[in-house]
């Protein structure tokens, strides 16, 4: 009866299609409204922002939802009832949208800066925003495969939609490697590199 009942609960999952998954991606979330800072960029100051690292649950694509989760939208739980911030997530807040396409060993990654206008309460530069955002997409893919998903690929990250004055933050376009080589790199971070 047993081997029944899980023969059963196997060919449902094969049949659904879908496989969730917890992982754990890096986001770039503003902390306005809190009294909460860290330093970032090469001179280390102080921002009400940080690239932090939580858990979801995934399924589809992998590497290319992955990398989409970075822009799902966050909200700071909190038991304080003065707190009424309904969004942390920089991307969300500030109109950036990612496009992931992958071939073969490659993995593209369009930051789509088109509709990017940074509100009055997140007193961050674009540059600030945009390193943050690679950074967040750098770590949750290296964590990732570093962690049992034992592939490896190139992973390059693009600007696009970037108005006249931006036009100097593609400096901010990299490309690196993912997968169980790329270690040390990715456990050091990209952090204090990039902002400025």
């Amino acid at each position: 009866m047993m081997k029944i009942v899980i023969f059963s609960l196997l060919l449902a999952g094969w049949s659904s299609g879908i496989t969730k998954e917890v992982v754990r991606i890096y986001q770039p979330v503003s902390y306005h409204d809190t009294d909460s800072a860290t330093k970032y960029g090469v001179k280390g100051e102080l921002v009400q922002a940080a690239v932090i690292a939580h858990p979801v649950v995934l399924s589809g694509a992998f590497p290319e939802d992955l990398i989409k989760a970075v822009e799902m939208p966050f909200r700071f739980g909190s038991n304080n009832s003065t707190y009424e911030v309904e969004e942390a997530n920089l991307l969300v807040l500030c109109g950036i949208e990612l496009e992931v396409e992958r071939e073969s060993d490659l993995v593209e990654v369009v930051i789509d800066c088109s509709q990017l206008a940074v509100p009055e309460l997140v007193e961050l530069s674009p540059q600030q925003i945009l390193s943050m955002t690679v950074e967040a997409i750098r770590r949750t893919v290296r964590v990732y495969y570093q962690e049992g998903a034992y592939e490896s690929f190139k992973c390059e990250l693009r600007l696009q939609g970037l108005v006249k004055e931006n036009q100097g933050l593609k400096k901010l376009e990299t490309s690196f490697q993912v997968g169980p080589d790329s270690e040390e790199e990715a456990l050091s971070g990209a952090e204090g590199k990039d902002g400025e």
